[in-house]
């Protein structure tokens, strides 16, 4: 009832699936009528958290809930930008531990544990080919991808995402720095921040090697005939483990009722489904079904873990190495 007085909510979600995050927006007004959402979304929360606390600098406080990685959001809780999330009254449902893989606590992912919650769980990023360019088994390692006919062939999103620093950590950490430079330099790669326009680019043959080629972008292309030419493939040296969507609930948000609403109604079985089928991605609870099984993580493979709780992840010092790295080495 009083998240209906308010009547609205704003929430900004990054990582750049175009329009894929409105079905879960949908659900939710469906399941609780007379509260509008105004959803907006960034390519990456290298835009996303600089804008927020600008605006909280100037007494602004245009959102209530925004979803990024802990790599940037941690800038949130150094600037005191955030209210707590667990004094809010979590569904008793909810918060059951055999309901999640890991139980429910192992989701804070802030050192605190109050101000960041993750519920996805990926094997991310997957790489991809296009067929066209690249011949049936022509891949079969990481050391394929330095050959000279992909030289100026491979894309990847900006290097500061988590599409491009997550893996290039656990190339760094498996096989050593000089691999970066052989190939995230020496292979003169393109560098593209909007994943739509990366997937259209690899779908038009513009390249045939890439990562961050999105699902629901590509399905859209599919439906018009194109894009069977693009294949997932597998590197083992950069196989990582990721805790995708984590939430932070702002500081002086607008519509702390319908917020603490919409925290609890997304963490439901009900909510998790909306979200695995609309995002094509894997929810940490038990008993949703699998968003994209071929980023589910496989029993008995070892994974870098690359975010999420960051008592157990080398999230916080080795990604933002790697991102340097990075710079140094693409200018």
């Amino acid at each position: 009832d009083a998240a209906k007085k308010e009547g609205g909510l704003s929430i900004s979600w990054t990582a750049s699936v175009g329009g894929s995050y409105r079905p879960i927006i949908d659900d939710f007004e469906k399941a609780f009528g007379g509260i509008k959402v105004d959803l907006s979304s960034m390519n990456s929360g290298s835009l996303l958290v600089p804008k927020v606390l600008q605006e909280h600098a100037a007494g602004i406080y245009s959102y209530d809930l925004v979803f990024t990685s802990m790599r940037f959001g941690q800038n949130f809780i150094q600037n005191g930008a955030l209210r707590p999330m667990r004094p809010l009254g979590i569904r008793p449902d909810v918060i059951e531990d055999g309901k999640w893989e890991r139980g429910w606590e192992f989701g804070w992912v802030d050192k605190e544990k109050q101000y960041a919650y993750g519920f996805g769980m990926n094997v991310p990023l997957q790489w991809w080919m296009n067929t066209d360019l690249v011949k049936e088994g022509e891949i079969k390692s990481i050391n394929d991808l330095l050959a000279p006919k992909f030289k100026g062939k491979i894309i990847f999103t900006d290097i500061r995402s988590g599409f491009t620093a997550t893996q290039a950590t656990a190339l760094r950490l498996n096989l050593g720095e000089d691999f970066l430079k052989k190939l995230y330099q020496d292979q003169q790669p393109v560098y593209q921040r909007d994943n739509r326009l990366l997937t259209e680019a690899m779908v038009k043959g513009q390249y045939a090697i890439g990562t961050g080629v999105l699902v629901p972008v590509l399905e859209e292309f599919q439906k018009e005939g194109l894009g069977k030419n693009l294949k997932q493939f597998d590197i083992i040296e950069a196989a990582s483990m990721n805790m995708a969507h984590q939430m932070f609930m702002l500081k002086g948000a607008p519509h702390p009722n319908a917020t603490k609403l919409f925290i609890n109604w997304l963490l439901t079985k009900e909510g998790q489904t909306s979200f695995a089928k609309a995002t094509r991605e894997n929810s940490r609870r038990n008993d949703v079904p699998d968003g994209d099984p071929v980023t589910k993580p496989k029993p008995g493979q070892k994974y870098l873990w690359l975010s999420g709780n960051l008592e157990t992840t080398v999230l916080n010092d080795e990604v933002g190495r790697t991102a340097d790295i990075l710079a140094k080495l693409t200018g």
